[in-house]
């Protein structure tokens, strides 16, 4: 089950049957009501509009419905999702229920079905944390900080079976709900090779060297202004540097961190902004660049989905830290030719000889892996996690 897109119907897609209920956000809900086809965080969008009407609009919607909204964003589905769903276990004869999330109406919607029907099996899969979840937006934690709290300790009371995503996450639900912590397991990031549906073409010089980022940006948790600080003070340090050196970013950039390429015109033509590209054109780009970059999170129970596509590639990795104990960081541990650079203003002098030092190593021996064993990240392999969650 999953909520309305306009020219979409309930249909069977490779075997599921997909039904459709409500609406993923409100802006979704305008979307589908224009019949809009090109929307944010989807294939082809590039950058947010940003027109004084939009400005206007996001204000207006920032000051009333998301200071008010719960439990989050997704409210518009979660009414219609509760009587989708009863309507679905009834008709046919369902046994098990999965939910995903953020956004946690998803879970909230599973919580009304477990009620209604207890002897269905409920597995609760939790991609991103939701009462401690702070740094990122979820709703507004002065007014509901402790409702949420409320909110998750029933699901996972309710709950048969709940996954997260790495140790961290799963530790401090243990500490938030101790008497459920027989329940949690971690299911690690799931690697599916797609190289060979579609690829993309990304033009690169061939005489310079490429580092590209392959994600978004969230305000307060995930930003590049301080990178691009230092880019800036990189191309003070060495104007002649950025002749030999091309910036890539492929993924959705939101309405705070886009303009924040803008405020440094001097190195802006040093960056090629790709857009949001499906996953195999990602993984496409991604075997093309020569080094890879990660932003970490100022969180440490959040781990990027795409750490184990680093490991696929075997590309020298430039991991930006904002926090001692980086997810990607500890994940990634003994990775043969990563360099974990946690910015500082007050130390760039330092900080630029290293980057320079990583960026221009003389690789040509061959020091990344030939082969890193990634058989516990497949599809079979984290279908046979989730296969015995629900049993």
């Amino acid at each position: 089950m999953t909520t309305q897109r306009s020219g979409y119907t309930d249909e069977e897609i490779n075997g599921v049957a997909v039904y459709r209920a409500g609406h993923n956000t409100l802006k979704d809900k305008l979307y589908n009501l224009r019949g809009a086809n090109e929307r944010r965080n989807e294939v082809t969008t590039s950058v947010p509009q940003s027109g004084l009407l939009n400005r206007l609009t996001e204000w207006v919607v920032d000051k009333t419905w998301r200071k008010n909204y719960w439990p989050d964003g997704s409210q518009l589905f979660l009414k219609p999702g509760i009587e989708k769903g009863k309507e679905i276990i009834a008709n046919r004869a369902i046994t098990h229920i999965v939910s995903v999330g953020l956004p946690f109406t998803c879970h909230w919607i599973a919580k009304s079905l477990k009620q209604a029907s207890p002897n269905v099996h409920w597995h609760m899969d939790i991609q991103d944390p939701f009462c401690y979840s702070k740094e990122f937006w979820v709703n507004n934690f002065e007014k509901y900080a402790e409702k949420n709290k409320k909110a998750e300790a029933l699901t996972f009371e309710l709950a048969d079976s709940i996954s997260l995503t790495n140790e961290k996450a799963k530790d401090r639900y243990a500490k938030l709900f101790s008497g459920q912590s027989g329940k949690m397991t971690v299911m690690p990031p799931l690697f599916h090779n797609e190289s060979a549906e579609s690829s993309y073409d990304m033009q690169l010089y061939p005489a310079k060297i490429h580092l590209g980022y392959f994600g978004s940006f969230y305000d307060g948790v995930r930003s590049p202004l301080l990178f691009l600080k230092f880019l800036k003070y990189l191309h003070a340090f060495d104007e002649t540097l950025f002749d030999k050196i091309q910036f890539h970013f492929v993924g959705q950039m939101d309405r705070n961190s886009y303009p924040m390429f803008d405020l440094y015109p001097e190195i802006r033509r040093f960056m090629v902004l790709h857009g949001f590209k499906n996953r195999s054109e990602t993984l496409s780009a991604m075997q093309q660049v020569d080094i890879v970059m990660n932003f970490g999170n100022s969180t440490d129970y959040h781990l990027p989905s795409k750490v184990v596509d680093f490991l696929h590639v075997g590309k020298p990795i430039l991991n930006l830290t904002s926090i001692e104990e980086d997810s990607t960081q500890l994940f990634l541990g003994s990775y043969p030719d990563i360099y974990n650079l946690k910015l500082r203003q007050d130390a760039f002098l330092h900080q630029a000889r290293l980057f320079i030092e990583f960026v221009f190593m003389d690789r040509s021996k061959g020091d990344n892996p030939s082969f890193i064993d990634l058989s516990s990240y497949t599809l079979e392999a984290i279908a046979a996690q989730y296969q015995a969650g629900l049993t």
